[in-house]
């Protein structure tokens, strides 16, 4: 970066680090050592020895080192605080400096999972506005999926953000978080479902938190695929001819029809393992033998099954499914289903985790239980959202990110995007980046 040393002008910028290496947080020494390199690295001259100073408070985690030294622009302070894996470092100048050089320092010494800058600039006026900030360029070239998707970070709007969405599912993936997935029954109606499937059969998610429709859906497919049909199609007309529209996808009422002769025979098995149990079945569970029935490899149900990682339905009451349900109890009277058994298995995966991530695409309930039980945990980590909702109604599905922030249920320091657009569109370019890091 050029830097146009200016004296009266100058930058001024805060570092909020998370996450860093603690030994080296607690290091008078160390501390020390890092103000002089930085005063060094981004040429300011130091008027006297670094004061640095361990301050030892009566709550542990409030205790850390204070650090300060002053240069001919100005001052650079430095506060840690061990416990809590944190750093902010303070810059204030009356020259310009290179601003990229003082974060790679501060990368060396603290490695940092997380950092937040704040930035003021004087005489922004006359300030060169091209060194400070990323040029907009198109993609010409490239040689894989993960790479568009990369080089689309300097395309603006929502291909940014796509990018971005990479680069986080790209650190859940090193860090080995456990990664849950979530979305809504549409996505399996799409082509998605495959994609779906080939995570699952991978062990590249950890969980899936879904609605019953998907479920259903998943199975039907098992069967005879949806058909490609039209947005545009006339819906009387297709009623006539019993032929259910999801936008431009058409589902059969055959398809249904075939659903009913599996789902009954399959829920006396259920009321006979709940009765062999003396105690109602899971939803978790009832999902579980459900996949034990299916051979199809492109079914999301088949590998979740057979990979042992669980689909969790907080809402299993719906669509087909429960009415199916509705209807088998109403002979059955003594089944039933323990939808709250669910929870502990949840809650146990989430407080077992060193960190958790959410792939999140759409809203609904799928959603809410995936960030709702994060609570327990301070939220998650990591969060992708892909969504078409908008947050003016104050609906969960159109709530951006930085909402559930105040709710608990992301981490303040949580690396986050929320990606607008369509998930048929989006989720293939960041399935292909997934796959592509798998093989690294």
């Amino acid at each position: 970066m050029e830097v146009t040393l200016s004296h009266g002008k100058g930058n001024q910028i805060c570092f909020d680090c998370f996450e860093c290496n603690k030994p080296a947080l607690k290091d008078e020494k160390k501390v020390k050592e890092f103000l002089v390199n930085l005063s060094t690295e981004i040429e300011m001259k130091m008027l006297c020895e670094p004061v640095v100073i361990f301050h030892k408070h009566e709550k542990k985690e409030e205790s850390g080192v204070t650090g300060f030294v002053i240069i001919s622009e100005s001052h650079i302070s430095i506060h840690t605080y061990p416990e809590k894996s944190q750093a902010f470092i303070d810059i204030f100048s009356c020259k310009e400096f290179d601003f990229i050089k003082a974060e790679n320092k501060i990368k060396e010494f603290f490695s940092p999972k997380k950092i937040e800058r704040t930035k003021n600039f004087r005489g922004q006026g006359e300030l060169n506005i091209d060194n400070l900030t990323e040029p907009i360029k198109g993609v010409t070239e490239t040689k894989s999926v993960s790479s568009l998707v990369s080089s689309m970070k300097s395309i603006g709007f929502q291909a940014t953000h796509l990018s971005k969405a990479s680069e986080i599912i790209k650190k859940m993936q090193e860090e080995k978080c456990t990664i849950f997935l979530s979305f809504t029954s549409n996505m399996v109606s799409s082509g998605l479902r495959e994609l779906f499937a080939f995570l699952l059969k991978h062990k590249m998610v950890s969980a899936v938190i879904t609605s019953v429709g998907s479920i259903e859906e998943d199975l039907m497919k098992t069967h005879k695929p949806f058909l490609l049909g039209s947005f545009d199609a006339d819906d009387k007309e297709l009623h006539k001819k019993g032929i259910n529209r999801i936008g431009n996808i058409f589902v059969p009422n055959e398809r249904y029809e075939w659903l009913e002769t599996q789902l009954m025979p399959f829920f006396k098995e259920m009321l006979e393992l709940q009765k062999k149990k003396s105690k109602m079945l899971s939803s978790r569970k009832i999902i579980f033998e459900l996949g034990k029935t299916i051979k199809d490899e492109n079914s999301i149900l088949y590998w979740a099954t057979k990979n042992n990682t669980p689909i969790f339905c907080p809402a299993i009451t719906d669509g087909a499914f429960g009415l199916q349900l509705f209807t088998f109890k109403q002979q059955n009277k003594e089944f039933g289903i323990d939808v709250t058994a669910d929870m502990q298995e949840l809650a146990d995966l989430v407080l077992s985790s060193d960190k958790t991530a959410g792939i999140i695409l759409g809203g609904g309930t799928a959603k809410h239980h995936t960030i709702g039980v994060n609570i327990l945990r301070d939220g998650l980590n990591y969060a992708v959202y892909v969504s078409t909702a908008t947050e003016s109604d104050g609906s969960l599905s159109g709530a951006k990110v930085k909402e559930a922030v105040s709710w608990g249920k992301i981490n303040e320091t949580a690396e986050q995007v929320y990606v607008e657009g369509d998930a048929t569109i989006i989720f293939p370019l960041l399935f292909y980046s997934m796959k592509e890091n798998l093989r690294k």
